[in-house]
């Protein structure tokens, strides 16, 4: 077998050993589950031992898995990180992009990591469906979302929480807090960034019922800011971070906790054919508290 083939075998055995999950490991890989299952088969019949054990939920590993893993992951890791700077280096800079709604304090955490890397870096802003557009058609390495994805590679690295926008003058306005329920006679405005699913989901957060109406945003230079104009306009109910709402004056509305609390994933997607590092490297350095 030649080292290319063997390399992969040994990628899809030490990101299983990771995920302890098929399918995980093949969205991580960008490839099918059965692909995933071929080459740890195969990297089992070479070495004649038996490397992981399946259950209907989780994959667990073998004394000898585990003893592989310790011993193959650091140099894998080592070499995949070698690849992936000298392939940057002879041209291509790594590309990441934030979604617009996070706000400055990630774009920095972002920044400080492309520092300290000292390595060539395109950061930019995009709305979050431009984001997962872009990496799905391999045009973008990184995204920094509030959104979870199944196809794509991602690991959430934060919760960001969230404040319902009502108008001032509404009875719910005075309240400590919003339930659902307690502004169903407001139209929910909700983003053009985001999907029918996702809206349906945020208005069951606000009203506790998805198929009431709502009404679509569009983005007017942020999605905060069109979820704000539109609030105004339509005198409507709106769920946003709450970092954001305390960094803007926003005028004529209130912003209340949700009660349960609810907060925005912050996901790190990678496209399906970027290796291991940056991806494990920067989702490392974002989990960190205090950068």
């Amino acid at each position: 077998m030649s080292p290319l083939s063997s390399w992969g075998l040994m990628v899809a055995f030490l990101t299983l050993a990771e995920e302890r999950h098929v399918g995980r490991t093949a969205v991580r890989l960008g490839v099918s589950r059965q692909t995933v299952s071929r080459r740890v088969a195969r990297l089992e019949e070479l070495l004649g031992e038996s490397l992981v054990t399946r259950s209907t939920r989780r994959v667990e590993l073998t004394e000898v898995g585990a003893l592989l893993r310790d011993e193959a992951g650091p140099a894998l890791r080592a070499m995949d990180e070698a690849l992936q700077r000298i392939r940057l280096g002879v041209g291509r800079r790594l590309s990441i992009a934030i979604s617009t709604d996070l706000g400055h304090r990630w774009e920095a955490r972002v920044q400080d990591w492309i520092v300290r890397r000292g390595t060539p870096v395109l950061l930019e802003q995009r709305a979050p469906d431009d984001a997962i557009a872009l990496l799905r058609a391999d045009k973008l390495d990184l995204a920094l979302l509030t959104a979870e994805l199944q196809d794509l590679p991602c690991v959430t690295v934060a919760h960001e929480p969230t404040v319902a926008l009502v108008p001032a003058e509404h009875p719910a306005a005075t309240q400590r807090c919003l339930r659902p329920g307690d502004a169903r006679d407001l139209l929910v405005a909700v983003t053009d960034a985001g999907a029918p699913a996702h809206h349906r989901a945020t208005v069951a957060l606000l009203h506790g019922d998805p198929d009431l109406p709502y009404v679509v945003a569009p983005r007017v230079g942020t999605i905060f800011a069109g979820l704000v104009q539109v609030a105004r306009t339509h005198r409507a109910a709106a769920l946003v971070l709450r970092h954001n709402f305390e960094e803007v004056d926003v005028d004529g509305l209130v912003g209340l906790p949700l009660e349960p609390p609810y907060a925005f994933p912050v996901t790190l997607a990678a496209r399906p054919g970027l290796g291991r590092e940056p991806f494990d490297a920067l989702a490392e350095h974002l989990r960190r508290p205090g950068q």
